[in-house]
């Protein structure tokens, strides 16, 4: 990692969490959600995302100040991919440092020595993580968000003022576990828009997955609903698979869908 000379690590701390993270997923976002704080840095300065979650997390991407020295305009070097948080005081203790009122910067070395910890937090990403009904889960779970309601697949645009109302993180408890190798875990966490959230409620689907699938064919040899989409291609993060997506393999073929009961294609 190479450093300008004084680098610092300037923290920008979230007053709306589920604003932030919207604004940390579409820049274009009219949401202003960080505390206020001096918003000058030096270019090549590097600043992270503090969460209002409880307890605190910490976003494990930072982004870089650029000419301007905005701290409010600092950019990722790359595009977000299914970013992590950690628990801010956490972090803290396992580095060393105090539990008094929260920094709001770190310098020179200890600048460095958060970031690399960071870096190494990135791709803690089990699906595991995501489970639970507290703010962390939905955090990490909304920070997956694909763009597309997981759901119904449409598009919930976060450009405007009301894209907090257009989306809703599905949580699930935390004592879920995989039912079997073919049909996966009983829930998943999902983001939907507004339409999937009330459908589930009145169609009376306990469960993100019963509702998905209920939105799949039927297989034609058993009948049953447990349909998964088949993609092709080698998968890059194989745990977060959802359980209505499948694998298929390098070699594509005409088949779209694979039962999770019977194990038909078709």
């Amino acid at each position: 990692m190479e450093l300008p000379p004084h680098h610092r690590l300037h923290i920008l701390k979230s007053t709306d969490w589920k604003d932030a993270v919207i604004t940390l997923l579409e820049p274009r976002s009219p949401y202003r959600p960080w505390r206020d704080w001096p918003d000058e840095g030096q270019k090549g300065d590097t600043v992270a995302f503090v969460l209002n979650t409880d307890p605190p997390s910490i976003l494990a991407d930072v982004a870089h100040v650029d000419e301007s020295r905005e701290i409010r305009r600092a950019a990722f070097s790359r595009t977000l991919c299914n970013p992590n948080v950690v628990d801010f005081y956490t972090l803290m203790r396992v580095l060393g440092f105090g539990f008094g009122s929260l920094p709001y910067q770190f310098d020179g070395d200890d600048a460095v020595k958060v970031e690399l910890s960071l870096d190494e937090c990135r791709y803690a990403g089990a699906p595991e993580s995501r489970f639970g009904h507290n703010a962390m889960a939905e955090v990490r779970t909304l920070l997956r968000f694909s763009g597309r309601c997981d759901g119904c697949n449409q598009v919930i645009d976060l450009t405007g003022e009301e894209a907090r109302d257009r989306l809703f993180v599905h949580t699930v408890d935390p004592q879920m576990q995989s039912e079997s190798p073919s049909l996966g875990f009983p829930d998943w966490p999902a983001v939907v828009c507004r339409h999937c959230r009330d459908r589930m409620a009145d169609d009376g689907h306990a469960t993100f997955v019963d509702y998905k699938f209920s939105l799949n064919p039927s297989c034609p040899q058993c009948r049953g609903r447990r349909a998964s989409e088949i993609f092709y291609g080698m998968p890059s993060d194989y745990p977060n698979i959802p359980p209505w997506e499948q694998a298929g393999g390098c070699c594509e073929t005409s088949e779209n869908w694979w039962c999770g009961i019977c194990f038909t294609r078709w």
